[in-house]
């Protein structure tokens, strides 16, 4: 059975502009954090909001221990947004952990994305040492 995309992260659009602005949420967070945000964004561009899978109002049904056990498999969502929507020259906009989703999204499709702009990054979430 083939994934609903649009209900698995339950996206929004809206936006008078051309180039693609996605919103991405933190961990804990939904697509709400970005309510004081998107907003002054929607004249010149089309915004993109969505919930990670197991997030926000995300089907629960699409949940998969095995995929989201790393964040490659939210990268993959990432991806498979934009080409549900058909999107190119995406700016990016990812907080705390959807940073590091953001990172590795755009370094498996470089060709999606025009700028990534990482709010509160950290490059490590799991100590395996000390």
């Amino acid at each position: 059975m083939k994934t609903n995309i649009r209900s698995r992260n339950n996206i929004h659009l809206s936006g008078n502009g051309s180039q693609p602005m996605m919103f991405a949420h933190g961990y804990g967070c939904d697509q709400n954090m970005w309510r004081h945000v998107a907003p002054a964004f929607e004249e010149e561009y089309q915004i993109i909001l969505f919930d990670h899978t197991g997030s926000g109002q995300s089907d629960e049904e699409a949940y998969d221990f095995e995929k989201y056990s790393s964040l490659n498999g939210y990268a993959t969502d990432i991806i498979d947004i934009c080409e549900e929507l058909d999107l190119k020259d995406v700016i990016l906009v990812a907080h705390s952990v959807s940073t590091m989703i953001a990172v590795l999204a755009a370094a498996e499709r470089p060709d999606l994305f025009s700028k990534l702009i990482l709010i509160g990054p950290s490059p490590r979430y799991i100590n395996d040492e000390n």
